[in-house]
């Protein structure tokens, strides 16, 4: 008898579980902290160590990120967003992955990230990467990235970055090379690199026949590039030539020269992705030009002169558009004589790399 009850008992719990599991709902995203029985989907990770570091810094750079889904075909399908806020900081965290609930199919994944939530540095002042809009019916072809830029006072028919006095926010951009396969019975995982877009360059300017006397005043700064808008696999469009303006230009004292004080003029820039083409010609220009004379004291091929230390690391060796990219936080140390530059020092960030190059016409 015991043991014919006890057999009921069991009978009755199984059909109270089965009763359970019939009106329980599907797996919908408030079910995602427990997604037993509904395995799918991809988890997204991200990787930044593309970088002259070679060290992976996503969680200590960036602040947002947004995936864009596209089908293996190129169409639109879906995207999804998330930041760091003042409460908590996911990005940071050293497991941090991305879920999208996707059904089964071939995917490609276009990742784009800055140092703060994207939506929100809409509303902030300075010079924006505008993001195109897409929805449905829409490609990866339709997708791009612009720059802010306004008709230039300083050269009428140009273009100019409207920074407003304040640095580009970072920007970068990753794309899985291969589609992704997406079963419906199990998660698949993706990662995806970052390659950071936006460049700082900061240009000092020492003159050595009068090293007490240096203005930044009396020198107009300039950058010519054509790399205002970026295409959905980081190509660049070069249908508008741009000019970047320094956001912040201000004078330094050395009191430590063997011969007296001296005086530096500094300026600093931030410009998107900086281009290294076959033909010079192509190529970006720095150039500074005397406001008094008119004379341009630099006249300088940009990304060949960055490109120059390309090889200054014994253990790696770049090709200069790896160098260009992997690079982000460059010095140019300009000593001026005779109205033109003599001779360049070319410091990397916090590495420590510096080469000196002389101007071979001067």
């Amino acid at each position: 008898m015991k043991k014919a009850m006890d057999m009921m008992r069991k009978a009755l719990k199984c059909a109270w579980l089965l009763m359970a599991l019939a009106v329980l709902p599907g797996c919908t995203d408030w079910m995602y902290d427990d997604r037993t029985g509904c395995e799918h989907g991809v988890w997204v990770s991200f990787k930044y160590d593309y970088n002259l570091q070679r060290a992976d810094m996503f969680g200590e750079h960036v602040g947002g990120v947004t995936v864009y889904v596209f089908d293996d075909e190129g169409n639109f399908v879906t995207s999804r967003s998330e930041s760091n806020t003042s409460e908590s900081r996911p990005l940071a965290e050293p497991d941090y992955r991305m879920y999208l609930d996707l059904p089964a199919g071939s995917y490609r994944f276009l990742a784009l990230a800055q140092q703060n939530d994207h939506e929100a540095s809409l509303n902030l002042p300075g010079a924006k990467f505008r993001r195109a809009e897409i929805g449905e019916g829409d490609t990866m072809d339709d997708f791009s990235v612009t720059l802010d830029c306004a008709e230039s006072e300083k050269e009428p028919g140009m273009l100019e970055v409207a920074h407003g006095g304040l640095p580009l926010d970072t920007l970068w951009h990753g794309l899985n090379a291969e589609p992704l396969e997406v079963p419906s019975d199990r998660y698949v995982y993706q990662e995806i690199p970052l390659v950071r877009n936006t460049k700082y360059i900061n240009v000092t300017l020492r003159d050595i026949d009068t090293p007490d006397y240096m203005d930044v005043a009396d020198y107009d700064f300039r950058i010519y590039d054509s790399n205002r808008r970026l295409r959905y696999d980081n190509g660049v469009d070069e249908s508008d030539d741009v000019l970047y303006t320094p956001f912040v230009t201000w004078n330094t004292y050395d009191p430590s020269r063997a011969q007296g004080a001296g005086t530096m003029a500094h300026a600093d820039f931030m410009t998107s992705r900086i281009i290294k083409h076959d033909g010079i010609a192509d190529d970006a220009r720095l150039v500074v030009t005397n406001r008094e004379t008119g004379n341009k004291v630099i006249d300088v091929n940009l990304p060949d002169l960055l490109s120059r230390m390309a090889n200054y690391d014994e253990l790696h060796r770049y090709s200069a558009q790896e160098f260009l990219d992997r690079g982000y936080d460059y010095e140019l140390s300009f000593f001026l004589s005779g109205g033109q530059w003599s001779y360049v020092n070319i410091s990397i960030g916090v590495l420590g790399w510096t080469k000196r190059i002389q101007n071979i016409s001067f």
